[in-house]
């Protein structure tokens, strides 16, 4: 397991109390397979992509990587024949046909090559990942062009977004944000095949996702825009959203570095677009369906507006990735000063800074207090993830 430096811990000015505190809420039991795990929300659901945040909030807080494994294997003995592993466990109807967003193979890397915890992936771990990839690349890929597509809003984690990924059951978007997780997965995927010495699958899920990554530069970016878009299957057309899962190139490092720029300079840091007076706005405030209150028509949280801790460390990674070392850093303090200020909230209203929902959250959002740590370590959890340490 990686060691931090205790001196830049505690220079870092991290309140442990306080977040073990926190953190201890979510500890969880499924009564399913009688293994514990970890949830930051009161009603004990393990989501798909929250299970990446968090993962990294229990490394930094100390604990070791039994309660991630548990939730992977959680995942994992869900899956049906076909591949299929619902985005949350238990199921939350009607949830029962979109599949886990793509970040297992992310997580068991992070167990290996942060934890260096290894003896627990075998052959079993690995059929069952290789089949829900399987279902990703095969059974949500309607047209069959290379890139795998949302079947709702809700589907993509930003609930309401339903002007790029419709209502229940829409499923025409392809999401920019869907195919640069994929990218990363495929990757993730690749070298634990290797590492078991499946060789040929390492080789053939890897130039999948190369294919992936050539298709979001091509395919996705609109060059009059400047900006990455989703793509409406329907029509074979850009879905014209400025939402913030257009980053997500950025931290998958897909963009290419005059793509980073412009999205940078032109979107991100635009005060009319994603840069709020509380950043980063969820949707451009230029976007006619911007705004920071849900509605009757709304589904789940809001993500038309406001702003989301776990985007805003994603995009804090990918900043630094492309050597925005500066901008990455105001986007460290802004993020970690709203949540020092205002506390744990699920989420923030992006136009005054308010806390919306479950307060305290024990998820994703304990990611703010951890950045002034990244500020200072030479260490990137996330490339370590990618086995960049190897």
């Amino acid at each position: 397991m990686y060691k931090i430096d205790d001196i830049l811990i505690r220079a870092s000015g991290i309140n442990f109390k306080h977040i073990s505190e926190l953190m201890k809420n979510g500890i969880c039991f499924d009564s399913g397979t009688g293994r514990n795990f970890y949830s930051g929300y009161i009603d004990k659901i393990l989501f798909d992509w929250d299970q990446y945040f968090e993962a990294i909030i229990q490394f930094y807080a100390g604990w070791d990587s039994t309660l991630i494994k548990n939730g992977i294997l959680i995942f994992l003995d869900s899956e049906n024949e076909s591949g299929l592993i619902t985005r949350s466990v238990p199921v939350l109807p009607p949830d029962d046909n979109e599949h886990c967003k793509p970040f297992l193979s992310q997580i068991v890397n992070l167990i290996r090559f942060v934890y260096k915890d290894e003896n627990w992936l075998n052959e079993d771990v690995y059929q069952k990942l290789k089949k829900y990839i399987d279902f990703w690349l095969n059974d949500m890929d309607i047209n069959k062009n290379g890139l795998c597509e949302w079947m709702s809003s809700v589907h993509t984690g930003m609930d309401n977004q339903h002007e790029r990924a419709g209502y229940w059951n829409d499923r025409f978007c392809e999401g920019v944000d869907l195919n640069s997780y994929l990218y990363l997965e495929l990757i993730a995927f690749s070298k634990i095949a290797n590492y078991l010495g499946f060789v040929d699958d390492s080789q053939l899920y890897l130039e999948k996702a190369l294919l992936i990554k050539n298709k979001i530069i091509n395919e996705m970016w609109d060059e009059s825009d400047g900006f990455f878009y989703d793509i409406d299957i329907r029509t074979n057309q850009m879905i014209k959203v400025k939402s913030i899962s257009s980053f997500m190139p950025l931290w998958a490092c897909i963009a290419t570095k005059e793509q980073a720029k412009i999205l940078i300079y032109e979107h991100l840091f635009n005060s009319k677009e994603f840069w709020a007076p509380y950043p980063i706005s969820a949707y451009a405030r230029s976007e006619k369906g911007y705004r920071t209150e849900l509605i009757p028509s709304d589904i789940g949280c809001n993500w038309r507006a406001n702003t989301w801790i776990n985007t805003n460390y994603m995009i804090y990674n990918g900043l630094k990735f492309y050597g925005y070392n500066q901008l990455a850093s105001l986007l460290a303090y802004k993020t970690y000063e709203l949540v020092k200020k205002t506390g744990e909230y699920e989420y923030y209203n992006s136009e005054n800074g308010e806390g919306v929902k479950q307060n305290p959250f024990w998820g994703w959002t304990l990611l703010a207090h951890f950045l002034p740590l990244e500020e200072k370590l030479d260490f990137n959890i996330n490339l370590a993830i990618r086995g960049e340490y190897e």
